[in-house]
């Protein structure tokens, strides 16, 4: 009796450790079985900015071959995220369009929080650690603060690389935009010195840098709404061990503030080059 249930107590240790392995073995391949997507883009609009500001940089980089539109996400005036498309697993450098509801919103940092609702949603949903981003205008300064104040947090999906265009990093002239106060804020020159700060988080950050400057002509050292000397200040902002600066000025009719997205193929050109050809 004593051997029968020595025998049945190594049965029930085999079948248990049996059991435990294929447990095991269904969480790893769960885990594997996650699907595996190309670093995302997104596309963040500026001060009133529309779903125009960006739809050219976006449609004619999928028809050129390098990407592929995505998802569009609207962000409510109160935050809610509300989703747009398909993002398929082969999706060739997937293109995110983010649109803001509230596209008047002066303050930055609300802004920013919003971007930081949008990758925290993209790691839980599409499983995103990586990404690009593409800011127009006041877009550059919420990019910019996300990256200082957010970019550190656990679980955080972290840039790869980032285009700026007609990024106003300085005080702008009363006469150019009436409607937002924030450009003449000392806020604006208060965030801008923790960018540029020694040990400031964007320091810390692995990633590629494009700087996009319009000049409409060699007199008018500006796009019709930001100087040239505002936008070219980033460069002391990406000094980091572990990043890379590069910058391109633009002039003539389409190095006008909202044409540079709208309709240059330059600077399309100079987009798709340096997100998707690595050389």
């Amino acid at each position: 009796m004593k051997k029968l249930n020595l025998l049945t107590r190594i049965f029930l240790i085999i079948s248990l450790c049996f059991t435990i392995n294929v447990l095991t073995s269904q969480v790893v391949l769960a885990s594997d079985s996650v699907p595996k997507r190309q670093t995302p883009t997104l596309f963040i609009h500026g001060f009133g900015g529309t779903v125009r500001s960006m739809d050219y940089l976006i449609d004619q980089s999928q028809k050129d071959g390098y990407a592929t539109r995505t998802l569009t996400i609207f962000v409510t005036p109160k935050g809610k995220l509300l989703l747009d498309g398909h993002w398929p697993v082969s999706a060739k450098n997937p293109e995110i369009q983010v649109l803001f509801g509230n596209n008047h919103e002066s303050d930055y940092h609300h802004t920013a929080k919003w971007i930081d609702s949008i990758l925290k949603m993209l790691h839980k949903k599409y499983h995103v650690t990586r990404f690009n981003a593409v800011a127009h205008s006041w877009g550059n300064n919420a990019i910019m603060y996300y990256l200082e104040n957010y970019s550190q947090k656990k679980n955080q999906p972290q840039i790869d690389s980032l285009v700026n265009i007609a990024a106003p990093m300085q005080v702008l002239n009363h006469d150019i935009y009436r409607r937002n106060i924030w450009r003449y804020s000392n806020q604006l020159t208060k965030d801008f010195h923790t960018y540029t700060a020694p040990h400031s988080q964007i320091r810390n950050l692995h990633m590629r840098e494009l700087n996009i400057m319009g000049q409409l002509s060699p007199k008018d050292h500006f796009d019709k709404a930001v100087p040239v000397s505002s936008a070219q200040s980033l460069k002391k902002v990406f000094r980091g061990q572990y990043q890379t600066y590069e910058s391109r000025i633009f002039t003539g009719p389409r190095a006008e503030h909202s044409a540079l997205t709208r309709r240059n193929p330059r600077v399309l050109h100079d987009i798709e080059r340096f997100l998707w050809v690595r050389e």
